[in-house]
């Protein structure tokens, strides 16, 4: 959890979920939308979680290059167990369908890797802290949404359709310059951007912005998106490089750029 920031407490329905709940009861879209951190091309990267568990609680993965089997190899937190998770329809995730995009010549083909795509799929995954860890290992619960799918339509579908705004965004390491995907998220002009900073819902109170590199030199010094200026945060990546918290303005909770690093979370695919 970043201390810079406002924890919160775990919502009833998240507290009440069972293993029988998720696996049958009502897939609670909306809830799961609501002060969610949207990370698209993610990957199995989980460090937004680490990061950000307890001030975030509903984690939403789009990434359309991994498979099914990938994800259930990956899907592990060191101290958390698996309270319940089920495969979730395309009618329960997108009730409304999806939206068709608004392209531009600069924003390139939707089918440009195509032959990178996998098979859509979504798993919703519940997870809660073992007994035997303390508080300061991350929070009780939190709900990770996976999806397989393309980073643009997903946003539109989930939260524009929704007339949700998520709490935060992460274009970390995004990969269109040699990860297969079509679209330069990191740039405002683009489709994914416009979608986030269009969206009537309203516009995120967090951009993630950051990848692979060293941390040292000037990698990921400037947010992505100049909506965001205000640094709240900035800490290692894990393995290298950096990511870097950025709000729209300073506001109660947020500390000072020079804050130093204190990890406390240590959860991770």
């Amino acid at each position: 959890m970043l201390r810079q920031l406002q924890a919160i407490e775990v919502p009833d329905w998240l507290t009440k979920l069972t293993p029988e709940t998720i696996k049958n009861g009502p897939f609670p879209l909306r809830e799961l939308l609501i002060d969610s951190l949207y990370y698209p091309s993610c990957g199995f990267d989980a460090d937004p979680i680490k990061h950000f568990g307890g001030n975030v609680l509903s984690f939403v993965y789009v990434d359309y290059g991994h498979t099914r089997d990938a994800l259930m190899s990956a899907l592990r937190f060191s101290g958390y167990d698996l309270v319940g998770s089920r495969f979730v329809s395309e009618e329960e995730l997108a009730p409304d369908g999806w939206r068709p995009l608004d392209l531009r010549p600069m924003d390139e083909d939707p089918l440009r890797y195509q032959a990178h795509i996998k098979t859509p799929f979504c798993l919703w995954a519940v997870f809660q802290r073992r007994s035997d860890r303390p508080i300061t290992h991350g929070p009780m619960r939190f709900s990770l949404l996976y999806v397989c799918a393309d980073g643009v339509a997903t946003f539109l579908a989930l939260y524009v359709t929704n007339l949700v705004a998520p709490k935060a965004i992460a274009v970390i390491q995004p990969g269109h310059a040699f990860g297969y995907n079509w679209t330069d998220f990191t740039n405002p002009g683009r489709i994914f951007a416009r979608s986030v900073l269009e969206n009537p819902a309203g516009l995120p109170e967090m951009l993630l912005y950051g990848g692979i590199g060293n941390c040292c030199r000037d990698w990921y010094r400037e947010p992505c998106w100049p909506s965001y200026q205000v640094l709240v945060r900035r800490f290692r990546k894990t393995r290298s490089g950096a990511i870097g918290v950025w709000s729209r303005g300073r506001h109660c909770g947020v500390g000072s750029r020079n804050e130093p690093h204190k990890e406390i979370t240590r959860v991770g695919f």
